[in-house]
């Protein structure tokens, strides 16, 4: 040690060396007796000018109105140490959030000297908080209108589609009706057939809508009822769809390849077979007339999720069209049968139990659709 350095000097030097937090003494009555290099940097005030002063100056006009200086004192005081947090003020009169300690400091014989306070500023720390706080109830927010918005919808799209069933049915009864009176009067020639027919294809077009929409309203019922998840067997529920779908006799018959690497996965059978179903329907619907259509459907396992692949050498479609590919009712070929509502199905019912839907497409060169399943354990039978 250096004979020109005792204890007090080390210490001394020491606390006004840290300048990151603000480090003060007071005598028992508060008033300030010592100031480091910190405590000037935040709070503004020199040595000189604050060491004699009662250390209430430091507080707004408001806590110093409510006793707070004083309280901080008595809890010191009583209990060894006050902790807390709150405004403070600069000499400038400028505000920033403090986290304070104020500790009693005591002799070798017990006596109370008086204290010492330690002041870190967290002015970004609070406002970092502050702006995640109001950031989650902007979500929280969001999310509740999100989901009213959806009732609403799905309120909507219910009572359309059950107060057209009705008004349909009748239009379908009085072309049946218009038909048969034709006939027996003998008006009804080649010209009136065709009309009549075409009049027909549109009821059943409008027909088809509303069960769209009616599977869509259940849809988002059965996600809110929590859909049973099972553990399914991929190729059976596969082969099912091609015999139930009658993809194996469409008119334009498709090469299809199957690997199923992944022969399990836990999901809800239902929404599992609907999926596969519009997968493959696109495929089948949307292949090239320039090419033997070719579909591969495999499934396999990748990081912590299950994958679900079906990929062709069909039309494929533009980078302009997959902006709109998932939206209600868009189509992007008008030579087949459809509503263009499958795909939004698959994505809602993928998206609904936490996964995702990838596809990678090319005008003219196919399109390859990934459904991510969130992997889970298969649950062996009892």
């Amino acid at each position: 040690m250096s004979p020109n350095l005792n204890p007090e000097d080390i210490y001394s030097q020491f606390i006004n060396q840290v300048t990151d937090y603000a480090i003060f003494a007071t005598d028992n009555d508060g008033i300030i007796t010592f100031w480091n290099e910190g405590a000037h940097r935040l709070k503004g005030y020199t040595e000189d000018e604050i060491i004699g002063q009662f250390f209430g100056v430091l507080f707004t006009e408001e806590d110093r109105e409510r006793g707070l200086p004083e309280e901080e004192l008595r809890v010191a005081r009583e209990k060894g140490v006050y902790e807390g947090e709150g405004p403070r003020r600069k000499k400038d009169g400028s505000l920033f959030h403090a986290k304070v300690s104020l500790t009693a400091i005591y002799g070798p014989d017990g006596k109370q000297l008086g204290f010492t306070k330690v002041t870190g500023d967290i002015t970004k720390k609070k406002q970092l908080e502050e702006e995640i706080t109001r950031r989650n109830e902007d979500l929280i927010q969001q999310k509740a209108e999100l989901e009213k918005t959806n009732i609403d919808l799905d309120n909507f799209i219910y009572t359309a589609s059950h107060d057209l069933k009705a008004p349909i049915a009748n239009i379908e009864g009085l072309i049946e009706m218009l038909k048969q009176d034709l006939t027996n009067k003998k008006l009804l020639d080649d010209s009136s057939t065709i009309l009549l027919q075409h009049v027909s294809i549109s009821v059943e077009r409008f027909k088809k809508t509303i069960m769209d929409l009616t599977e869509v309203s259940k849809l988002q019922k059965d996600f809110k009822e929590s859909q049973k998840k099972e553990t399914i067997q991929v190729e059976a529920v596969y082969e099912e769809v091609m015999a139930d779908s009658g993809f194996m006799f469409y008119e334009s018959p498709c090469e299809v390849t199957t690997d199923f690497k992944v022969k399990e996965i836990v999901f809800s059978r239902k929404n599992f077979r609907s999926i596969l179903y519009n997968l493959l329907s696109n495929s089948f619907k949307y292949q090239s007339p320039s090419r033997p259509c070719k579909i591969a459907v495999k499934t396999y396992e990748e990081g912590d999720h299950v994958l679900l692949c079906v990929k062709d050498n069909g039309l494929g479609l533009s980078d302009k069209n997959l902006t709109h590919l998932y939206t209600m009712f868009k189509r992007f070929h008008d030579h087949v049968e459809g509503t263009g509502i499958g795909l939004y199905i698959v994505k809602r019912i993928v998206e609904n139990e936490g996964g995702r839907i990838e596809v990678v497409t090319k005008e003219n060169d196919g399109t390859e659709f990934k459904i991510y399943f969130k992997k889970e354990e298969v649950t062996l039978p009892v």
